[in-house]
């Protein structure tokens, strides 16, 4: 195997298309991006192979040169035939086989993966998870996803539903409603949609409130970026609700800091977008959900990829899935 190959990544969300060419060394040789809201995938399509083609041609390279593309997607998706069934934020793809359209079109080997477990990837080879044989990756924006290394292996499970970790219950009795319909999940506490609808419904009747105004006046505009403002602002309210998703991410951290002993667990956007406000609560409280041991032998990390993860979790899982590479 060449020491340094290329290859193509494709990063499907839900108002953006991110698309990076790569090499195996970290370098990304060129980028683009296509707008990818409310639209219909015979449009997108096409514009998929044409920029592909165009950041191969302006890095001076030929497709052939190319070892194949990965496609980070959000759920739900055949994992297994490289299918984006329904993504919840674009309602007209619906069992789109993108996979095997690239695949036709440019004639190169490629693979398919949820977009958490390719975020853990990139890591892996790119950003905060380098060297590790074991490591968390946690999602934290939107929602809670999870991608989980052990002994240098990606944890996928019998159906690919392996690192869902944003969906462990730590609720049981009287748990708040989820996304996903079950009560008590980790996200419903913890996940930015989740944190802001409660806050919503929390402060439906008072338009005087701190928070609300901190949100413009808007009750429907509060999200975390407003909760953080009203922490900073040591309103009693935010501070509540702050020390709540601290103690509920510590009983997350816990859990899997038993049950999977990381090395590293790396934090996505809240963890370095928000900083120590954010972390330094949640490792006040994780003494009472790990041990001693497993929490002496674990960093928390921020992500070293942040914005560009986009350009890299594709490529990552091409390295991992069809070259065969471990950090």
């Amino acid at each position: 195997m060449a020491e340094n190959e290329i290859i193509l990544g494709y990063d499907v969300g839900g108002t953006k298309l991110g698309i990076g060419l790569a090499s195996s060394d970290g370098k990304i040789l060129g980028r683009d991006r296509i707008e990818n809201k409310d639209t219909y995938p015979e449009d997108i399509l096409p514009q998929l192979v044409e920029k592909a083609r165009s950041l191969v041609a302006d890095a001076g390279l030929k497709m052939s040169d190319v070892k194949g593309f990965g496609i980070s997607a959000p759920g739900p998706a055949d994992i297994a035939n490289g299918v984006l069934t329904a993504p919840t934020n674009n309602v007209h793809w619906r069992n789109v086989p993108i996979q095997s359209y690239l695949e036709n079109e440019l004639q190169i080997k490629g693979c398919f993966e949820n977009d958490a477990n390719c975020a853990a990837l990139a890591e892996w080879f790119f950003g905060a998870g380098r060297g590790c044989h074991d490591f968390v990756y946690l999602t934290m924006s939107t929602g809670i996803g999870g991608g989980i290394v052990t002994n240098d292996t990606l944890v996928r499970g019998t159906g690919f539903y392996g690192g869902e970790v944003g969906h462990v219950v730590i609720e049981a009795n009287n748990g708040r409603l989820c996304g996903c319909g079950h009560h008590g999940c980790y996200e419903a506490y913890c996940g930015g949609r989740s944190v802001a609808l409660y806050i919503q419904k929390l402060l439906k009747d008072q338009p005087d409130h701190p928070i609300v105004q901190f949100a413009g006046g808007k009750v429907e505009n509060i999200d975390m970026v407003v909760l953080e403002k009203a922490v900073r602002a040591n309103d009693k309210l935010a501070l509540e609700i702050w020390e709540e998703i601290a103690l509920r991410n510590a009983q997350a951290f816990g859990m899997l800091m038993n049950t999977f002993n990381p090395k590293r667990l790396i934090l996505g956007t809240f963890g370095w977008a928000i900083g120590e406000l954010y972390t330094e609560p949640i490792k006040k409280y994780l003494p009472r959900f790990a041990w001693p041991e497993t929490l002496a032998q674990c960093e928390i990390v921020s992500s070293e990829l942040r914005r560009d993860m986009g350009y890299y979790a594709g490529a990552a899982a091409a390295m991992y899935f069809l070259l065969g590479k471990r950090a």
